[in-house]
């Protein structure tokens, strides 16, 4: 039997191993849609239509497409599809979440250009799959996944990959100082560099992150827009490599089963774990 590693399973891992096991090993935690969720995946869906037309056709006919409308629509398709156990918004929670998407898209068409240009670029793709081994010997292993924006300056002779981040009020220096999320798009480097044939010399990465809320009454306000590039240099993307070698080999036989063993819990990570209210199968003791 074969398996596939997300990014995010490998992050609860490192987040806490007990966790892990009780999500992908004894398949415990059902899946629980949120207005997070879906915002984001709406959200992801708009700003990529947007830059598809721009790069495809031009900025003009980019323009024409209404934001609000396109990312309502995708939000309500949503919704209707992950309510299949009931509702888990409230009218006033969605209203909330598409002003806070007007106020995000209203400013990235103005402020576009800052942060996309078709000169001297091209789209190279959008959700391009990435799949392939992660350890030698560990063939029935594979990493899975999704970069959802790369393009090509030809200026700078660089592919650039671009990981979409929707956050309520962007990233602290806590966030971009956490490795393991950072790792994320240093992972896709390493396995673009592997799919293209591109040195990874030739690839840079940024996170693009936007903010739901800003303090509008503060001197110097944030920007709806947070762009962040992360240290990924030859060393960096090799450590989060080793780092999700590490994982595979901790967690998985090479014939791709899991590992039946005691898996450590971390009670540091139990504000958000979904068992911290189940001390029948965590209890927070090491």
């Amino acid at each position: 039997m074969s398996k596939t590693v997300s990014f995010s399973q490998y992050q609860i891992y490192k987040n806490c191993p007990h966790q892990w096991y009780l999500n992908y090993v004894k398949k415990l935690q059902p899946f629980k849609p949120s207005i997070h969720l879906i915002f984001g995946t709406a959200f992801h869906e708009t700003l990529q239509n947007y830059l598809q037309v721009m790069f495809d056709k031009s900025a003009t006919e980019a323009d024409k497409i209404h934001l609000p409308t396109y990312f309502k629509t995708k939000l309500m398709e949503l919704y209707k599809a992950n309510a299949y156990a009931g509702h888990f918004s409230t009218p006033e929670e969605l209203s909330e979440f598409y002003e806070d998407a007007v106020a995000i898209l209203d400013f990235f068409k103005r402020k576009r250009n800052l942060f996309f240009s078709k000169k001297n670029c091209k789209l190279v793709g959008i959700e391009i799959p990435i799949k392939g081994p992660i350890v030698e010997g560990y063939d029935k292993v594979t990493m899975k996944g999704f970069i959802d924006l790369v393009i090509y300056d030809k200026a700078l002779d660089k592919y650039i990959i671009y990981d979409i981040k929707t956050s309520t009020r962007g990233w602290s220096d806590y966030e971009k100082k956490d490795q393991v999320k950072v790792n994320q798009i240093l992972l896709y480097k390493k396995f673009f560099s592997n799919l293209k044939g591109i040195p990874e010399d030739k690839i840079d990465v940024q996170f693009f992150i936007v903010r739901r809320k800003i303090n509008e009454n503060l001197e110097f306000a944030p920007k709806r827009v947070q762009e962040f590039k992360p240290a990924n240099g030859t060393k960096k993307v090799n450590d989060a490599f080793e780092d999700i070698q590490n994982f595979v080999k901790d967690a998985f036989t090479v014939e791709g089963e899991y590992q039946e063993k005691n898996y450590p819990k971390n009670i540091d990570k139990c504000r958000f774990c979904p068992y911290i209210d189940k001390p029948e199968l965590c209890d927070k003791k090491n």
